[in-house]
């Protein structure tokens, strides 16, 4: 490891020690640092690639610009956010860490100072630019939340479609 590499270190990246790209190692470390801090909206769309892709439940956003302003949104009820990545795993062969599924924990607080954990997985492409650069090209979070009720017979799960809507239930903010 480079002595630059701990530049973001936190307690929410020690999963990433694993992969055996330096480079993606610094960049996951970046990432979620950034991730978490609400101020940092300009960088968190410099982390991706110009056609770069972030999904969230039923939210999706293409380009930098695009994913900032959905980052933005995303924190209107929620300010405060703390991501921690569990484990990585790498797709392909073991040299190529620019694919990855990514399994995490959050907590968050609300404006009215609540806050909930929840667990979340993460499928991720990284693409390595001719400037030397790793960015993201396509980030999807996976996120369900399922409302169980309690019905004589067992276990329910409500759907959205028991409300009019249509979808099953999921949560939209990890």
């Amino acid at each position: 490891m480079s002595t630059s590499e701990p530049e973001h270190e936190t307690h929410n990246t020690q999963a990433v020690k694993d992969l055996s790209d330096s480079q993606v190692r610094q960049y996951l470390r970046k990432f979620y640092y950034i991730s978490n801090d609400i101020s940092l909206d300009k960088e968190w769309g410099d982390l991706f690639t110009e056609d770069g892709v972030y999904i969230m439940g039923n939210k999706k956003a293409k380009g930098p610009e695009a994913i900032r302003k959905l980052r933005k949104k995303l924190f209107e009820d929620i300010p405060s956010r703390d991501h921690s990545p569990i484990k990585i795993f790498s797709h392909g062969n073991h040299d190529d860490d620019t694919e990855l599924m990514i399994l995490g924990t959050v907590g968050w607080t609300y404006h009215a100072g609540h806050g909930h954990e929840g667990d979340w997985a993460a499928h991720v492409k990284l693409h390595k630019g001719e400037d030397g650069m790793v960015r993201c090209a396509y980030y999807q979070i996976i996120c369900v939340s399922i409302l169980f009720l309690v019905k004589r017979g067992g276990w329910k799960i409500k759907k959205r479609e028991e409300k009019g809507e249509g979808r099953p239930l999921v949560m939209d903010r990890c």
